[in-house]
Order: structure tokens, then sequence, then C-alpha cells
């Protein structure tokens, strides 16, 4: 018997007959549906769980919103190797697979095991004694509230980077290059190409750019003291920390990977031009449902 999670954004309503639909489609298949308690109460179905309670039981992760959605169930997914599929309930959707009218497919695709996964790397992120946090897209450190600008060394490893002062620094992902690095003037990065991403925010130092350094070693970023003002750490924009210039940050890569289930070739720079003309159109008042296909894409039956 197949068992899935299902994970739903609370703060979109409209989610939830698409969950409801999911669900009693996968009871109907004789599956094991789980849902968190507020959405099993909800809907009155399945058996709740939380998100610390994920174990490799679960067959899948079914996520239901946007990326920031999925953001906030994977690393739970990732420390028990637990696959996730993305249904767009958002506008951009780069980690997400399939559309809501797709999810029958999709499930059809699962319980007979034609759908295939692929891994992609994370960061763990250790602030002092804290517990390390596992990261998909970037660590953002910033200056928060705060009206004066940080000065942060940058280290790799036993190296100096460099020393930002301006509003602060991101450490990214491949995966997370399509996102706040790249509106703040990092490069993309194709997902297989093993590497971490270091982007000045908004620097005072004009010939500071991004740099893109391999995903063997470890990044420290040390924030010079700032007048007893506090600075932001953020991860993934799901985990927030408020904190003073003694705490000491390393980043490195992961063990765990995240794991996400697909059903057509992924082709990355494809995905990325028609992600980038749907969110042109959906920010300029154009069609966000309008689909940009080409003679390489693949369509469901």
């Amino acid at each position: 018997m197949r068992s899935y999670f299902l994970f739903a954004n609370s703060g979109k309503p409209e989610t939830i007959p698409v969950v409801k639909s999911f669900a009693n489609e996968c009871l109907f298949r004789d599956c094991k549906v789980y849902l968190e308690g507020w959405l099993r109460d909800l809907l009155g179905i399945g058996q709740a769980m939380k998100i610390n309670e994920l174990n490799d039981s679960i067959d899948a992760v079914v996520s239901f919103g946007g990326d920031g959605t999925l953001l906030r169930v994977l690393p739970s997914a990732a420390r028990n190797r637990v696959p996730v599929l993305g249904v767009n309930l958002g506008h951009t959707g780069f980690l997400l697979e399939i559309e809501p009218d797709e999810m029958a497919f999709a499930l059809e695709e699962m319980l007979n095991h034609r759908h295939k996964v692929y891994s992609r790397s994370m960061l763990s992120c250790r602030v002092s004694d804290l517990a390390p946090q596992l990261v998909m897209n970037e660590v953002a450190l910033t200056r928060g509230q705060s009206p004066a600008s940080l000065v942060v060394d940058v280290w790799y490893n036993d190296e100096l980077v460099y020393t930002i002062h301006g509003d602060g620094v991101l450490v990214s992902t491949p995966t997370g290059t399509t996102g706040y690095s790249l509106s703040a003037g990092g490069p993309i990065v194709s997902p297989s190409v093993p590497c971490q991403v270091v982007s000045p925010i908004c620097t005072h130092i004009m010939h500071q750019r991004p740099v893109v350094l391999p995903s063997g070693g470890a990044i420290r970023l040390n924030v010079r003291k700032n007048r007893g003002l506090k600075y932001q750490l953020s991860l993934d924009s799901q985990k927030v920390y408020e904190l003073d210039a003694d705490q000491q940050i390393v980043i490195k890569p992961a063990e765990e990977t995240a794991r996400f289930i697909y059903f057509k070739p992924q082709r990355f720079l494809e995905r990325l031009r028609i992600k980038q003309m749907e969110w042109s159109n959906h920010i300029y008042g154009g069609d966000p449902d309008e689909k940009h296909k080409t003679s390489g894409d693949t369509e469901f039956d």
C-alpha cells in the first residue's frame, strides 16, 4: 500500500479543494493519506502527521502551492530521503512539476512506478552552537531592520574572498541561483553544476562581484562589530534569525539532497526560459496562464 503526505499552504484557501480532490483519488486507490493536523481537521479525511514526523515509510510528499510551500517541507523530506512532487498553485514555480489538471496522471504514474526521481544539492548552515539547518536555495545574511550597513568578511576554507560593506551577502545553491541570487545580480547556474555562489547585496565596493566556488569547501561569514545593532539571517526565507556580531555562520554542502519526482525530461534551459516569460507576464499584466511551448516540449497524454 502506497503512502503519501499532502502538504499545503494554510494561507492559500484556494489550495484546499485541490488537496481534497487529490486525497480522495488516493483513498479511492487504497493509498494511505497523511496530512498536517489543521488540514486533516478541515478535510476530515486521512490521518494527521506533523512535518517532523516524516519518515521513510512515506512514499512521497505532495506539496500544493508555490515554491515557498515546497521549501517549507523540503528539509524534513530530505533528511528522510522522501521524494517530493510539487503541484503548482503559485505563479512561477521553478521547483514544481505539475499543474492541478495533471494530478490524476501523476498519481497513476507513481502507482505504476513510471515516475523518476532526480536529486539536487542542498546547503548545511550552522550558526554558532545551534544545530545545522538544511537549505535548498540560499542563506541570506542581511542588515534586516537595521538602518546601518553590514561589514562582512567572507571566507572560503582558509582564504578571504572579500570584505563586503553593504546590505549583506547571499550564499546560494545552483538551484537557488534562479531566485534571490538572480535578483541580486548573481549568475544563473545549471542545477547539475556542483558549486556554491556568493553574491554581495548592494555592496558599496563597486568591484566586488558574485563568485562561484567549488562545492567541496566551507564558507564562513563573520560580521564585524555592528555598534550593537542586530542583523538578520534568513534560510530560504522560511526561517529567520536575529543575530549579533558574536555569532559565527558556517555554510557547507549538505550530505542530504533534495529529491524531486518528475515524469518528463528535465530541460533546464527550456524551463528557465518559459518560467521567466510567465513571471514577466504576471508582473506586467499579461496572462499568467499562457503557455509558451516549443517543438521540444513533451506533452502529457
